[in-house]
């Protein structure tokens, strides 16, 4: 099981920090602000800020739990915090994706590919959880 874990972990890491780093290109790569033509400049720095942040967040967190791997899995309590935030951004994710639709229709590709990296951040996170009883 702790092989299955690892594995799952690292590849739950390596997308979230893929995705992470893309999200940077994305307002650019879609054309976000082709849907507010008109909108002031504040509106189009604001989009760029909450971006930044989220993807700055995301890619950060996932590398520094692929580059701390080693202490989460031996027992580092202090660690669990970390990762079960990383887990929790993830569930977040998909629960918005089913409420709150983006794009503006429900994206059923959104939802399993979200819901996929989920489960690949819940199972290591039930593992780490119960070893450290």
């Amino acid at each position: 099981m702790k092989v299955i874990t690892r594995v799952l972990f690292n590849i739950g890491c390596i997308i979230s920090s893929i995705v992470g780093v893309l999200h940077f290109f994305a307002p650019y790569s879609f054309g976000w602000y082709s849907y507010i033509p008109d909108a002031p400049i504040e509106i189009i720095q604001s989009i760029n800020y909450v971006n930044f942040c989220f993807s700055l967040l995301l890619a950060g967190l996932s590398l520094i739990l692929l580059l701390m791997q080693k202490q989460l899995f031996s027992g580092m309590k202090e660690l669990n915090v970390f990762y079960v935030f990383f887990v929790l951004v993830w569930l977040s994710r998909v629960i918005v994706q089913i409420v709150w639709p983006w794009p503006s229709s429900l994206q059923l590709w959104l939802v399993v590919a979200f819901s996929t990296e989920f489960i690949f951040a819940l199972i290591p996170m039930i593992y780490l959880l119960k070893k450290d009883r």
